[in-house]
């Protein structure tokens, strides 16, 4: 009966053929803004900014035992594993500040980066806030994975040059080791050569020994650093390398059981570096800062802190450590997706340190 209304006896369309046009056409305007109005809640659920950690309160003894250690805490919060969008946020192994977008952007072992806003209180960490998330990709823009998602190392490029948003980051990668520059979303931009000794896997202590720790030098460029000495350097000592074959070598806190995990570097060319100390399940983590200044052909190290196992919340395995201003950094745990470890973010000072920034 419809249809029929909707023509006259000679065929022509009367009016009632008009109004159920209308209606249609109503009906379905409706049904795209509804369509939209679902599409932009669930992209703000996904993408809005949100708080991914928890602030902890570290008891006075506590703290004034590190700040005998040289290590002054300015605020620790631990993360939310279930605080990701769509996945866990974990194993987070390197981290590094960008002064133009006042953001620390976070790397995960397991192929992705996270853009966060640490949130302050006195000159405090208090809280972080996650700003956005992305999957590091192939040049054919496919999500990395398996032995090629070991990202281990992260330092960022235009990340101080007074333009927002041209922020590069460059990550050295485990397992298969490389060296690789992508977008601040993930995306692929070019791979660097690496000097032959640092190509090879099998020039490595194992395959998941190789280049963990990565930073940019005014002088010097890309500097990186296996876990573990070389196989057939004959010493402990750890390693520092430019990709075109320099290589400084300086004495680890433990000549048996000490990794290099992180890099950063500071306003003078100094650089500061983290080393995991790790024997057995029983003796616990500790985590020691270096200070290094390089020179063609020479090198300088001396010992900043030492945190170690009986430091309680610090008996963590810290991965990363990036300088953030004055004698002020980040330094992040990695929790190997093990229930008995915790993401740890602690934000400190290290009092004796000069770092020369005018």
């Amino acid at each position: 009966m419809l249809f029929n209304n909707l023509f006259d006896k000679n065929g022509k369309e009367n009016g009632n053929c008009s109004r159920f046009t209308h209606y249609q056409t109503v009906s379905a305007l409706w049904a795209r803004m509804f369509l939209l109005f679902l599409c932009c809640t669930y992209l703000s659920h996904v993408l809005a900014a949100r708080d991914i950690a928890d602030p902890i309160n570290l008891p006075q003894a506590q703290l004034q035992q590190l700040l005998q250690n040289n290590f002054k805490v300015l605020g620790l919060v631990q993360l939310k594993q279930n605080a990701g969008p769509d996945f866990p946020l974990m194993e987070f192994s390197g981290l590094a500040w960008d002064h133009d977008q006042k953001q620390l952007t976070i790397l995960s072992d397991r192929g992705f980066i996270i853009h966060t806003t640490p949130s302050f209180e006195n000159n405090r960490l208090v809280n972080l806030v996650l700003n956005s998330y992305h999957f590091l990709k192939d040049k054919n823009g496919k999500q990395l994975k398996y032995k090629f998602s070991d990202s281990e190392g992260l330092a960022l490029n235009n990340a101080k040059n007074g333009i927002a948003g041209d922020t590069e980051l460059v990550i050295s990668f485990e397992r298969k080791p490389r060296i690789i520059k992508f977008t601040s979303e993930g995306n692929y931009i070019s791979q660097y050569i690496l000097a032959n000794m640092l190509d090879d896997i099998d020039n490595y202590a194992g395959a998941n020994k190789s280049l963990e720790a990565i930073t940019l030098h005014p002088i010097f460029n890309i500097i990186t650093g296996p876990e573990r000495p070389l196989k057939n350097t004959n010493n402990n000592m750890l390693s520092l390398h430019t990709i075109n074959e320099n290589i400084w070598n300086f004495k680890p806190n433990s000549e048996n059981y000490g990794s290099l995990v992180g890099l950063t570097t500071l306003p003078d060319n100094r650089l500061v570096a983290l080393e995991r100390i790790y024997s057995s399940i029983f003796s616990g983590l500790a985590s020691v800062i270096h200070l290094i200044t390089l020179e063609a052909g020479s090198i300088q190290a001396q010992q900043l802190s030492e945190l170690v196992p009986s430091a309680s919340y610090f008996n963590e395995n810290f991965e990363g450590i990036a300088w953030h201003k004055d004698n002020r950094f980040f330094m992040i745990s990695d929790d190997n997706d093990n229930i008995f470890q915790r993401t740890l973010l602690v934000y400190f000072e290290i009092p004796s340190l000069d770092s020369s920034e005018k």
